[in-house]
């Protein structure tokens, strides 16, 4: 009579009987951890993509709060703003939406389509920006001239880093970005160019309308197209170091 007990297994035969389990077990561990990483991993990075638009819209809203606080002159797009609420009576949100509408609208017929992001932006930005506004009403603007100009600077460039957070979202530019793309795009001339068209035509319109105007309207015009290209940069340049990073500790986790 044969039983593992008078006759018992080989010791290749556990051998290759272990390496099998094990092997079993490594593929059956490598599925599990795809099935149940795969989805957390699509959700950090929809998080993170729905973090970018909702910081870059509250940065772009309080920059531009402050670009009209700092009284040197609003931008190009808000001496126009300012005009549509001069001849409407319009509170500062309801014009803001209006005009951004105008824009996307203007950008969908050139050829570019808006993603959400492109429409969810403007409602963030335009209540944002009238609870800043009211906020710093009660702030005394500096009286050195050289202070508010390095103000207004610093809010162009914090304008371009929120545009770079909604490019590099992916759910949808801002809509002066899509309507650089897309003029861009039919004209054959580089964005930031575009871009600066654009804004000296908002400034035009604006101030025949009645807008106000200033120094600071002149250096916004001049200055927004490169600081939204250095702001993509910057804020795609964090975000794929910090993607790598990621991957790098995951993938060193598994080899743990």
């Amino acid at each position: 009579m044969s039983s593992a007990v008078i006759d018992p297994p080989r010791t290749d035969e556990v051998s290759r009987s272990d390496s099998l389990r094990d092997v079993a077990w490594s593929r059956a561990g490598a599925i599990a951890v795809v099935l149940a990483g795969a989805p957390s991993t699509r959700a950090m990075r929809f998080s993170v993509r729905v973090g970018l638009l909702l910081g870059g819209s509250l940065t772009i809203a309080v920059a531009v709060a402050v670009t009209l606080w700092n009284g040197l002159g609003p931008g190009p797009l808000d001496v126009f703003i300012g005009a549509v609420r001069v001849r409407s009576g319009l509170p500062l949100g309801p014009a803001v939406w209006l005009v951004v509408g105008s824009m996307v609208v203007a950008a969908w017929l050139l050829g570019r389509r808006p993603g959400p992001g492109t429409l969810i932006s403007p409602l963030i930005v335009g209540a944002a920006m009238q609870a800043t506004a009211s906020g710093l009403s009660s702030v005394a603007v500096p009286e050195a001239l050289a202070v508010r100009v390095a103000i207004h600077l610093l809010a162009v460039g914090a304008i371009g880093i929120g545009a770079g957070a909604l490019i590099v979202s992916r759910l949808g530019a801002g809509s002066g970005e899509l309507l650089a793309a897309a003029a861009s795009d039919r004209s054959g001339r580089p964005e930031p160019r575009a871009r600066m068209a654009i804004e000296l035509s908002w400034l035009a319109v604006g101030v025949v309308l009645g807008g106000p105007v200033g120094l600071g309207t002149v250096l916004l015009a001049l200055t927004i197209g490169p600081a939204v290209a250095v702001g993509h940069r910057i804020v795609d340049g964090a975000v794929s170091l910090t993607d790598a990073r990621s991957i790098a500790y995951v993938a060193a986790a598994n080899d743990s």
